[in-house]
C-alpha cells in the first residue's frame, strides 16, 4: 500500500500494488484480510474521496493463484471492512456510521463470477 492522501476529517486511502503491479485509477482503505492459505487478499476500495459524496465503498477479493480480482457490491454511505475468510466463504461487514447501522455479508468464493485479470 501507498500512501495517497486523506479525507477531510476522515481516514486515509492508498494505492495499492500487487506482484509490482500498480491497480491504476482505484484507490483504497486500510482494512485488508487474507485467506488463511495466502491465495485470496480482500481491500477496501473506495469509489470517491469527494467527502460530500462519500463513503461509497466496496469489498475487492484478489486471487493471487490467478493473477485476477473481484468487486463485490457497492457500500454507498457506508465502509465495507472486516473482513474474514472461512474456508471457501468470505465474510464481511458494511459499517454505516451515519445510521448506526452494520449489515453482515457472505459470499461464497465459488460463485463470485466477475473475476478480471490484474497485471499485465
Amino acid at each position: 500500500m501507498h500512501y495517497s492522501g486523506e479525507i477531510r476529517f476522515g481516514p486515509e486511502y492508498y494505492e495499492l500494488s500487487i506482484d509490482d503491479h500498480f491497480l491504476k485509477g482505484k484507490l483504497f482503505g486500510s482494512a485488508l484480510a487474507w485467506s488463511q492459505d495466502s491465495r485470496y487478499l480482500a481491500a477496501q476500495e473506495w469509489l470517491t474521496t469527494d467527502y460530500g459524496a462519500g463513503p461509497v465503498t466496496r469489498a475487492v477479493i484478489f486471487d493471487l493463484e490467478h493473477g485476477t480480482y473481484a468487486t463485490l457490491k457497492i457500500t454507498d454511505k457506508g465502509f465495507a471492512q472486516d473482513f474474514i475468510f472461512s474456508g471457501e466463504v468470505f465474510i464481511y461487514k458494511k459499517h454505516f456510521h451515519a445510521r448506526g447501522e452494520v449489515a453482515e455479508v457472505e459470499v461464497s468464493l465459488a460463485n463470485i463470477k466477475n473475476w478480471q485479470e490484474y497485471g499485465s
